[in-house]
């Protein structure tokens, strides 16, 4: 759950409604249904988040849970059915206290929608420092996100320092010169 919250930068609904059948191992591709925007949409996923899904899957199986495509794909054994929205920001919750992300009490600390900023922060990022324009991928990243345009995604984009770092060192090195006058010219 907590893969998919960040490396796939899934809603939490998202991460409820996911089916056995919306994972397909040989494509690396997770099918997103019934989205906020009532939108479906096929991710291609990382190897790293694909095996992690894979063994997930293989100690489901073990544990006993449905194996039916139209079953819930997070299963809880305790209560037999699938997570619920409420279930599944409770259990993510606990990880992030337990990795001392977020304090022990109160509302205080990550929420686990921030996982979701974070990941179109940490995206944009490694676009800068891969040197690959990040205005061009903004409109493949709104759709991967499941939103109508990149206005809303770049409600994500929130300006840590590595990214300011990485977008003033862009600009140092292609955009400086636009600012020069004829008595700058060598």
């Amino acid at each position: 759950m907590l893969m998919l919250a960040y490396c796939a930068g899934l809603r939490g609904g998202e991460i409820a409604r996911l089916r056995l059948g919306d994972v397909d191992l040989r494509e690396q591709t997770i099918d997103i249904r019934e989205t906020k925007f009532f939108k479906n949409r096929r991710l291609p996923l990382a190897s790293g988040v694909m095996a992690a899904l894979k063994r997930y899957l293989e100690l489901r199986e073990r544990a006993g849970a449905p194996t039916n495509p139209d079953s819930p794909l997070f299963w809880s054994p305790q209560r037999n059915r699938g997570y619920t929205v409420g279930g599944i920001r409770l259990v993510l919750t606990d990880v992030l206290r337990r990795a001392d992300v977020k304090p022990a009490r109160g509302a205080v600390g990550a929420r686990i929608h921030d996982l979701r900023h974070t990941m179109v922060s940490h995206r944009m990022r490694d676009w800068y420092k891969s040197g690959i324009n990040p205005q061009s991928k903004l409109p493949y990243l709104a759709t991967y996100l499941g939103h109508k345009d990149i206005r809303s995604t770049l409600v994500y984009l929130g300006i840590t320092p590595e990214l300011l770092q990485e977008a003033g060192e862009r600009f140092r090195m292609n955009g400086a010169t636009a600012l020069r006058t004829t008595e700058d010219a060598p």
